[in-house]
């Protein structure tokens, strides 16, 4: 390849890359499945704030509780018969859902931050040209305000996982630019 060639080649890239940078975009996804794992957690492990603060984790609540059989279809069988021998409309936790998480294998979303950790694993991300940016679905947005008052800053990056982040980008551009030459 002569030297025209492959500057006639590296320009048509970047020209591309001006309304479609998919390194960045790239990059933005892999960013955001780090913070989710900080953020978050993992297992049983809670999260940390962007300062690397641990949030807190809360035990789960030994009120007791009504729940669906349907809810709950790995039930131990004294839960779903009543006093009697006959089916019951409702399993019945007298320690509550501490006790329906040691004592069940189900995965029943009853946590605070449920729903934000779900909008945060699922909301896309928006990309535009040089420009991307992780989303979060509208209805969660007041809960981040709320917890990052308490908690100080926990959806800002921090400096590793820009550092990660700077890696993936140049990883991402140098194999887009080896591809296209």
């Amino acid at each position: 390849m002569t030297i025209a060639e492959f500057q006639q080649k590296s320009q048509a890239i970047t020209e591309a890359w001006s309304t479609n940078f998919i390194p960045l975009y790239r990059a933005v996804e892999d960013l955001k499945g780090l913070m989710f794992i900080r953020i978050f957690g993992t297992g049983t492990t809670g999260g940390s704030n962007s300062a690397g603060d641990k949030l807190p984790t809360v035990p789960y609540s030994t009120t007791p509780i009504y729940v669906s059989p349907s809810s709950v279809k790995n039930a131990p069988g004294s839960f779903k018969k009543g006093k009697r021998g006959t089916p019951i409309q409702s399993l019945y936790f007298p320690n509550g859902y501490a006790q329906l998480k040691s004592q069940t294998s189900a995965n029943i979303p009853l946590q605070l931050t449920g729903a934000l950790k779900f909008g945060f694993q699922s909301s896309g991300i928006e990309n535009n040209g040089l420009e991307s940016s992780i989303t979060i679905i509208s209805s969660e947005e007041g809960k981040i305000e709320g917890l990052e008052i308490k908690y100080g800053a926990i959806f800002v990056p921090t400096n590793e996982e820009i550092k990660e982040f700077e890696t993936s980008l140049s990883e991402f551009i140098t194999e887009a630019f080896n591809k296209g030459l």
